[in-house]
């Protein structure tokens, strides 16, 4: 049984298996046999919840720039051999376009039902202006942790505070920065990805 007690853990097993499907790929890409029997599949209804939250080609998302600053953008592309994005800013930017799989999440807002206690998410937090011959400028999002969800007047707020700090290189001196979040709404927020997410993308 593999042990993946802890983040960090998964993370790694989660690799070898991408490692792996990867290299099932290209054996398969390189064979001359002609598979006529489809695989197992999971049932319908865990399959399109799953793959709900894993980004395809042509969908809008939140997605990592540079030193745990996350921005909007479009899928171009997707490569499978090292699960990485190929994306366009939507604000023009023509650096930092290749982000890993678990640096992207969807940007649709999500059901209330979806985020709860210990869930981590993408959350809004300053704004940036733009620059001549680079970028439009737009909206900074961050990586979240919700610590308590509160329900007012049949709207549920939801509270807690950033993943990354300075010790793990983030950008923490942009005008606006505060370490909690707080009492925001499904509307504002965003489901990060997980490991599994991008399973379904190879």
């Amino acid at each position: 049984m593999l042990d993946v007690s802890g983040e960090t853990n998964m993370e790694k097993k989660m690799e070898e298996i991408f490692e792996r499907i990867s290299e099932h790929l290209q054996t398969d890409k390189d064979s001359n046999a002609v598979d006529d029997v489809e695989p197992d599949s999971p049932p319908p209804d865990y399959q399109s919840a799953i793959k709900s939250r894993a980004p395809r080609v042509g969908d809008h998302v939140i997605s990592h720039h540079f030193r745990h600053a996350y921005y909007t953008a479009t899928i171009l592309s997707f490569n499978k051999e090292d699960m990485s994005y190929n994306i366009q800013w939507d604000d023009g930017d023509p650096s930092g376009r290749n982000p890993k799989y678990n640096q992207v999440g969807l940007n649709i807002e999500p059901d209330d039902d979806d985020i709860g206690v210990g869930e981590k998410i993408y959350f809004p937090q300053g704004s940036y202006g733009g620059t001549e011959g680079n970028n439009t400028g737009g909206m900074r999002y961050h990586e979240g942790i919700v610590e308590s969800v509160v329900e007012r007047g049949y709207v549920k707020y939801f509270s807690g505070h950033h993943v990354r700090g300075d010790d793990d290189g983030k950008w923490v001196t942009y005008k606006g920065y505060q370490y909690y979040f707080k009492d925001m709404t499904v509307a504002e927020l965003r489901i990060a990805p997980n490991a599994m997410d991008a399973l379904f993308n190879a």
